[in-house]
């Protein structure tokens, strides 16, 4: 996942595999791809395979990653603060990408010294995708996404809960267009560098 090389297109089923998943199973696409899509591995546009089966099985979009056993190893950790983990979640949850060192991750799934580990880790399970030109992680699709969503309403954040309500403020101003409350919104938000606010629809 960190760097594949000439195996990516053997990590997950590439992009052409699943559009013949698709027809074969009478499938959408488009829907598919928004939900387990996300890994580009060496060019390659790369899919959880377990997801993908389930999906063309039982043709219902969910996730599936909470029925693996990693998921019960995953909550703890991003249930820790190390070094403002929360908030690197809860910018990743809002579309972007957060830095990550990931050679200081020596694959001990014990003991995790900073941030970094726990990130990384996250990457090498698959909850994270990384861009290595930019060295940044960041949530690969929707099926991680909920998987993010639910792991932070485990603990109640107070940073999560906060995020919510400022995001929800600066909608309804948008959608009312109160140009004055969303310069304000999008200022602060700048200001206290703990996460940037972007408003996305499941339809453009």
């Amino acid at each position: 996942m960190l760097d594949a090389r000439i195996l990516a297109q053997y990590i997950g089923f590439t992009e052409d595999e699943v559009k013949e998943l698709c027809v074969k199973k009478n499938q959408n696409y488009d829907e598919v791809k928004r939900w387990y899509d996300g890994y580009l591995l060496e060019g390659y546009q790369v899919y959880n395979p377990k997801s993908v089966i389930e999906v063309m099985k039982w043709k219902k979009f969910q996730s599936y990653w909470s029925q693996t056993g990693s998921y019960d190893v995953v909550v703890p950790l991003i249930n820790m603060n190390f070094d403002g983990l929360r908030n690197d979640i809860i910018t990743m949850l809002s579309g972007q990408a957060v830095e990550v060192d990931v050679s200081s991750f020596q694959n001990d799934t014990v003991h995790f010294e900073n941030k970094d580990d726990v990130l990384t880790y996250m990457i090498h399970l698959g909850y994270l995708g990384y861009d290595q030109t930019y060295q940044t992680a960041f949530i690969p699709n929707e099926e991680l996404r909920q998987e993010m969503v639910r792991a932070t309403r485990r603990r109640k954040w107070d940073e999560m809960i906060s995020f919510q309500k400022e995001s929800e403020a600066l909608l309804n101003a948008t959608l009312e267009m109160d140009t004055d409350a969303v310069a304000a919104g999008i200022s602060y938000n700048k200001k206290t560098k703990e996460y940037q606010c972007k408003i996305e629809s499941n339809h453009d």
